[in-house]
């Protein structure tokens, strides 16, 4: 049986999750909300997508997406 904080921790990571990603994808709304041509666009969403496990390439993808 399933108990109150078992959905307590389900939830908690479930949050946890979506806040990591909101982070991890910052930079390309960034981009986006910028008006940002579509190759800075998708060079920042790139960035973002496969290199923003490592702070080097989010920081990248960040500068990208926000450089005037």
């Amino acid at each position: 049986m399933v108990s109150l904080n078992d959905i307590l921790l389900i939830l908690k990571y479930a949050g946890a999750v979506l806040i990591f990603l909101c982070i991890l994808l910052a930079p390309a709304y960034l981009a986006a909300a910028n008006g940002k041509s579509k190759y800075d666009a998708m060079r920042s969403r790139v960035g973002s997508w496969l290199f923003g496990w490592s702070f080097v390439g989010w920081i990248f993808a960040l500068f990208i997406s926000a450089k005037k």
